[in-house]
């Protein structure tokens, strides 16, 4: 219940303490004298930007070096947050990387100052939180966001977390070497992501004690086909979201006349690229149920040409391409079998490779989760703050 009642608490007004060269619009740091930019250097690891109050906590929010959808280096933002006992005493014990689920509002970001649930989880059971933004939001808010391009996200995940922890080294922080990684839907698939750089790319820098992934779209191609199969279901923003993604930054040229019927043909740029609703808003402005009512035929035909070449573009982005995962890997994994926007085959399948690899630490829950898509994250949240006690 103490427990509880913190996270609740957490999620109350914060209070900025100390800023310094950004000033804050819409929820975002902005740069208020360009020339000012100069002060970040890539050697410089973490800058922090902004230091808010909570309630028995600072949120820290800072920028930081990464890389971009087509691999060139990006400026990032991300969020750190320490207990007050933290801070006194200088030393951080269990820390967690939070992957955020999807979002699409500018103020959805970790950088606008919301405490989210599953970041307060965290929190709550002791632990320090490392949130990135992703490209698209907070300091990068003027890109398109790199919607489930899962290495992207993961790879600015992982350079958020290095920073963190060598800002807090050059700050006089003892740190412990206990890591958490995990997140929800978007966040799951990130999780993942992150665990097969934390193999791969980032072999010699991170190691997860532990990675907890929930209903995550490790597959596209198979997520898609399922989408067309289910004619109707829970979050319909979520297709054109994934489809517009692919689309710009693949550069299909698909013409969005030809993929999308009205009203969604003339207004998907401002419902979707405006960054002013959120997932929930785009989807009742879509204002229907059905694929076929608001996705042209030839893209709802699963032998099309043009769905054939989506489910191409989209196999490029499956979480197990290129990765021979470590037998040791350790992975607790959930999904609801009633999930109504990502389909449970993900996981089922994601968890028949690790067995395929011998990866007999890998743990899929397919039980305590069974509820819809949204639903279930309120169990996924109780069910990570048990897990959390684990450590």
């Amino acid at each position: 219940m103490k427990r509880i009642k913190f996270i609740l608490l957490l999620l109350i007004a914060q209070v900025t303490v100390y800023a310094q060269t950004y000033v804050w619009k819409d929820g975002m740091p902005v740069v208020e004298d360009p020339d000012s930019i100069t002060f970040v250097k890539p050697d410089m690891g973490a800058q922090v930007v902004n230091v808010k109050e909570n309630y028995g906590s600072q949120t820290i929010t800072y920028l930081y070096l990464t890389k971009d959808y087509e691999g060139k280096p990006l400026w990032q933002s991300a969020v750190l947050y320490l207990s007050n006992k933290q801070v006194e005493s200088k030393y951080v014990g269990k820390m967690a990387l939070y992957n955020h689920y999807t979002i699409m509002s500018s103020d959805e970001a970790p950088s606008a100052g919301k405490v989210w649930d599953l970041q307060a989880a965290a929190i709550g059971s002791g632990m320090s939180v490392v949130s990135p933004d992703f490209e698209g939001f907070g300091y990068s808010s003027d890109r398109m966001q790199a919607y489930c391009f899962a290495e992207v996200n993961a790879r600015a995940s992982i350079d958020a977390l290095l920073a963190a922890r060598e800002w807090l080294v050059g700050e006089g922080y003892t740190l412990s070497d206990t890591l958490v990684n995990y997140g929800y839907s978007q966040g799951g698939q990130t999780t993942v992501a992150v665990l097969k750089l934390s193999q791969t790319e980032y072999k010699d820098k991170v190691r997860f004690m532990m990675s907890i992934a929930g209903d995550g779209p490790y597959d596209l191609s198979l997520t898609y086909h399922k989408f067309l199969a289910w004619k109707k279901w829970g979050l319909t923003a979520a297709l054109p979201l994934t489809v517009i993604t692919l689309n710009e930054l693949f550069h299909l040229d698909i013409d969005y006349k030809n993929l999308f019927l009205p009203p969604l043909d003339t207004n998907w740029k401002m419902w979707f690229l405006s960054k002013k609703f959120d997932l929930t808003e785009a989807s009742q402005l879509i204002a229907q149920d059905s694929i076929q009512q608001y996705i042209q035929p030839v893209y709802c035909d699963s032998t099309s040409a043009e769905v054939r070449s989506i489910l191409t573009y989209s196999d490029r982005l499956n979480v197990t391409n290129g990765w021979t995962p470590d037998s040791e890997t350790q992975l607790k994994m959930y999904h609801s079998q009633n999930d109504d926007v990502v389909p449970f085959e993900n996981s089922r399948n994601l968890y028949r490779f690790f067995l395929q690899n011998d990866c007999g630490k890998v743990v899929f829950d397919s039980t305590t989760l069974n509820s819809t898509h949204l639903g279930s994250a309120t169990t996924f949240l109780f069910s990570i703050m048990s897990d959390f006690q684990n450590l």
